[in-house]
């Protein structure tokens, strides 16, 4: 099994008395090539040492050594023969300080011929070291690198007194080691953490790009070839990602948990370093000798792991620091597969709500308090109004415009000052030119401040129960208005037939008044057979083609003569005069005929009535009469056309509702806008005779 080393002990791993010789060299060894120090060039900071010792301690040699698996290396030496300055190494068997690194103690030889480690020793042979003192090199880890030792070539004493000076000496050294470790340890990190930084920050790198890079980042860092970020559930070990120098792991494997070195992770929920003491960990036939590994956490819970492995003796030197970048590169992990995990969960809320909005009836918006701007709008609103949610983005104003004037202050008022929900309702300009009625439904949404910036509603479109609303209220009316109208005009219709007859046959002579009662007659009938229409509303009606334009021309010239009287002037213009309706064109003139009447007697001083004649997406002819007249008070608009409701103060409103009602009979629609003092605007809309254009008369 692995010796299981917490980011919480680290400080202490190295200081087990029980460990082996061969386990202790091992550890040595691979803080000394991790420190980096073998094979560099010589540093003022150690030559220092070096020269205060042989001055000191009056010796011709000092040496600071460094001893690897084969050799002692001389970081700094002072005296030195030149051939083995030049070379600045030994074979590791005949250096004196090959037993203070084994020993772990200071080693004190006053004459190596009396010494039988020695007698037979090259270097005492070849270069007649006959005196010798050295003390360990000791790092923060424990770990013994190498001695500060000074020679002599004479034999002679040591007091205890001079050791602990050597042994001042030997901190000094270590200190510099130290200081030049942490730089170094610095220098990594804050290369690791750029880089990180670069990796994670890079918007352009997909997450399994970026997981890619930061297994190479681990791997180079931590000096192993083998990278794993799994997922852990249910007892599994699952790879979501890996970089194998031998492929015995891809993405997708799993394993039961208890096999695996993350089940130590697991247990701890805290970064972990194994090194193996006992029976190893195997997977897929790859043995692990050395693991360090970091739990991932999702909203706040355990997820997997993110672990580096080898399986050989790591030359690198796991520190505290290390771990702490694990951690840190894990808890990203964890970031980014909760921020994904969200955008994928708010994804699929986001496309169930699109499917709802999508299919619902009702129009869904939302409106944002202060850009004043539309968020969202779903496709239903396009039946409602004819207009898209991007039609409102190009065109923000359209939003208001589209909204009533009449209806326009008290809908504002609604979205920017409603502190609960609300029902209320408007009317909207659709873009076929009709006029649509729409219930809002609106509910105030509020930040975490507590102050509402969002306004969430619910448009349905309810014109046709207006509508049947209308037609219900005016159903009585309506009715007894034609029983009423069938009766007078069946008692009227039969006299006035009889007197017609007889006017025709008498003689001009006898009557010189005759055209003209035979004329007045035919208005009376004329009359009658219009109140027939609201007694029968199924009759029939002969239609035939008909230019628009034409039609408004012969209704002008006919009321030309009354206009001039009273000092009025007509302006017509048309988009296209040649487009054609299907009509009833007695109807058509007779609707016609009373709007430009009442625009005539609105303007008892005189002015300008404008006609214009236009197309709505090609499917509609509208008919746009303004006057200059009086005007109508807005409480009156909504009951024009109603049976015995006139403006007139002898009217009796029968004119107007048999307008509607022909209009009603061609598919088409009457609209009164009026300002008091200003004027009104009739608009009537007519469906294009099969959306072609006709040249018959």
């Amino acid at each position: 099994m692995f010796g299981v080393i917490s980011i919480f002990k680290l400080e202490g791993m190295f200081k087990e008395n029980s460990s082996s010789f061969l386990e202790k060299e091992q550890r040595r060894l691979a803080e000394l090539y991790h420190l980096n120090l073998i094979d560099t060039p010589e540093e003022k900071s150690f030559d220092r040492i070096t020269k205060l010792a042989s001055k000191l301690f009056n010796v011709p040699i000092s040496l600071i050594t460094l001893i690897t698996e084969d050799k002692q290396w001389f970081k700094s030496c002072v005296g030195l023969p030149e051939n083995m300055k030049e070379l600045r190494s030994t074979e590791r068997s005949a250096a004196f300080c090959h037993y203070v690194v084994v020993d772990e103690n200071p080693m004190v030889v006053q004459d190596s011929l009396m010494d039988e480690r020695f007698i037979h020793n090259r270097l005492v042979k070849e270069y007649n070291i006959r005196f010798y003192a050295g003390v360990p090199i000791v790092t923060k880890n424990n770990n013994i690198l190498g001695t500060l030792c000074i020679i002599d070539t004479k034999p002679r004493s040591f007091s205890d007194e001079d050791l602990n000076t050597l042994i001042d000496l030997s901190n000094w050294v270590k200190a510099e080691i130290d200081l030049k470790a942490d730089l170094m340890e610095k220098t990594i990190s804050e290369r690791s953490i750029r880089t990180l930084h670069e990796v994670t920050s890079n918007h352009e790198l997909g997450f399994q790009e970026k997981l890619k890079n930061l297994l190479d980042l681990g791997c180079e860092r931590f000096q192993m070839p083998n990278g794993i970020v799994s997922r852990i559930h249910d007892g599994k070990y699952e790879v979501i990602g890996a970089k194998s120098e031998t492929s015995f792991l891809k993405s997708g494997d799993q394993f039961p948990l208890e096999e695996t070195c993350s089940s130590e992770v697991a247990a701890a929920l805290e970064p972990i370093h194994l090194k193996q003491t006992g029976d190893p960990y195997i997977i897929n036939g790859f043995r692990i000798n050395e693991y360090i590994g970091a739990p991932i956490f999702v909203n706040n819970q355990f997820f997997g792991s993110f672990c580096f492995l080898t399986d050989k003796q790591a030359a690198y030197k796991i520190s505290y620091s290390d771990l702490e970048f694990l951690q840190l590169m894990a808890q990203w992990i964890g970031n980014e597969i909760e921020r994904i995990l969200s955008e994928k969960k708010l994804k699929e809320s986001q496309e169930r709500f699109q499917q709802i909005a999508k299919n619902i009836k009702e129009a869904f918006w939302m409106y944002d308090l202060n850009d004043e701007k539309l968020l969202f709008m779903s496709a239903a609103w396009h039946d409602i109004s004819g207009r898209t949610f991007d039609d409102y983005n190009e065109n923000p104003s359209l939003w208001l415009s589209s909204i009533h004037p009449d209806d326009l202050d008290d809908t504002l008022d609604h979205i920017k000052n409603s502190k609960e929900r609300v029902e209320f309702e408007c009317r909207l300009f659709h873009t076929n030119g009709t006029m649509r009625w729409i219930r809002h439904r609106i509910v105030p949404i509020k930040n975490k401040e507590g102050s509402i910036y969002q306004i969430a509603g619910v448009a349905e479109d309810i014109t046709d129960a207006k509508l049947r609303e209308d037609l219900f209220r005016k159903a009585d009316k309506l009715a007894a208005v034609g029983q009423l109208a069938a009766s007078i005009a069946h008692e009227i219709r039969n006299p006035l037939t009889s007197i017609k007859g007889f006017m025709q046959l008498i003689n001009e002579t006898q009557f010189p008044y005759q055209e003209l009662l035979l004329t007045e007659l035919k208005q009376i009938e004329n009359f009658i057979n219009e109140i027939l229409l609201l007694a029968n509303p199924h009759q029939e009606t002969k239609r035939e083609k008909k230019k628009m334009y034409k039609i408004l021309q012969e209704v002008l010239t006919d009321v030309k003569d009354q206009a001039s009287l009273l000092n009025i002037q007509f302006s017509l213009k048309g988009a296209d005069p040649s487009v054609s309706i299907l009509c009833d064109v007695s109807q058509i003139k007779l609707v016609l005929r009373n709007i430009v009447d009442n625009a005539i007697e609105a303007m008892p001083s005189g002015g300008t009535i404008s006609i214009e004649l236009g197309k709505e997406n090609n499917e509609f002819i509208y008919v746009l009469i303004k006057d200059q007249g009086i005007g109508i008070p807005e409480e009156r608009l909504n009951k024009l056309g109603e049976p015995f409701y006139s403006n007139k103060e002898k009217g009796s409103g029968l004119g107007l509702m048999i307008c509607y009602k022909m209009i009603q009979n061609h598919k088409g629609t009457i609209e009164f806008r009026s300002q008091v003092n200003i004027g009104t605007k009739v608009k009537i809309i007519l469906p294009i005779e099969d959306n072609t254009y006709s040249r018959s008369n």
